[in-house]
């Protein structure tokens, strides 16, 4: 029986008790996707192969089956689609995304010196210390400890999903599956 690499995905998701939605968060893609790579209405990019293969435990090869092969081949349409999509979308969100989470860390950093910086100006002859500031300082400072988790676990993520999406993007340029002809040659 000669197996689809969706039937082969499928088979190995099975034999290593995972879920469609775990698959899918260990490959920063929808638990859709991976249905539909299953269901072989749509071929994942070699990129998704690629670690499909390393979270399975398997060669590459192991998708594509004897009768297919990968070979490398420039795809301009998909160059240029991607070119016009992250020039409009990918740069426009990562910049703002980066941009926020700096300004972000700015605001928790500034927040964690700020009783520091309180005390620093009573002694410096700067301002005088009065209950308000401290207390709002102190304030700060245990916003500051409560966010500083999540907005550690926030830029892991967003950075992961921005080279998730970089790598499968560019992939989906360059790399194309073919299948073998009866020769032998692409």
């Amino acid at each position: 029986m000669n197996e689809s690499i969706g039937q082969r995905i499928r088979k190995k998701r099975e034999e290593k008790k995972m879920t469609q939605s775990q698959v899918a968060e260990r490959l920063y893609v929808t638990q859709q996707t991976v249905a539909r790579w299953e269901g072989n209405k749509h071929v994942p990019p070699v990129k998704a192969v690629q670690d499909l293969a390393k979270l399975f435990d398997v060669d590459t090869a192991y998708f594509f089956g004897e009768d297919r092969i990968v070979a490398r081949h420039f795809n301009f349409f998909a160059f240029l689609g991607s070119v016009v999509f992250n020039v409009l979308f990918f740069w426009i969100a990562a910049v703002l995304l980066v941009s926020l989470q700096l300004t972000m860390w700015g605001v928790v950093g500034a927040s964690l010196v700020a009783p520091f910086a309180v005390v620093w100006q009573a002694i410096a002859g700067i301002k005088a210390i009065t209950i308000l500031r401290m207390v709002f300082s102190l304030v700060m400072l245990g916003s500051a400890i409560l966010v500083v988790p999540i907005l550690w676990k926030t830029t892991k993520y967003l950075g992961r999903i921005l080279r998730a999406y970089y790598r499968y993007n560019i992939n989906a340029i360059v790399y194309e599956v073919v299948p073998k002809s009866h020769d032998g040659r692409v």
